[in-house]
């Protein structure tokens, strides 16, 4: 598994514009094997924001940046507003996902696909 993380500068009053993009490209980038996608925001205003996505491998990757789907979604409005730095690729080789720990806090984050365990 990789890990790619790509520093964004969202304009004023593009943000929740960005992330609506973001949740609508979500289909199409999981039927090419996108596992994650995250977009942090820094703590204290007027940072740059932070995205990370993690993918099986660097051939299914690849793959993704060479189909005209993608191209289809980064010419988008919203895509070329938003001002990209160069993706830095990391190996995993080691740690954890706590899948349901995302949720145990703020079950307000459950995604409507996913079902809640019964108390």
């Amino acid at each position: 598994m990789i890990v790619c993380l790509r520093t964004v500068v969202v304009p004023p009053g593009w943000r929740d514009r960005y992330l609506a993009w973001i949740d609508a490209g979500r289909a199409i980038r999981q039927q090419h094997g996108i596992l994650a996608e995250l977009v942090c925001e820094p703590a204290d205003p007027g940072g740059d924001s932070v995205v990370v996505t993690m993918w099986p491998s660097h051939e299914v990757f690849d793959a993704w940046i060479a189909t005209p789907h993608r191209d289809a979604l980064t010419s988008s409005e919203v895509h070329q507003a938003v001002s990209y730095r160069p993706i830095t690729r990391y190996e995993v080789t080691g740690g954890y996902l706590n899948l349901p720990g995302l949720t145990v806090h703020d079950p307000s984050r459950n995604p409507p696909d996913t079902p809640q365990e019964p108390s």
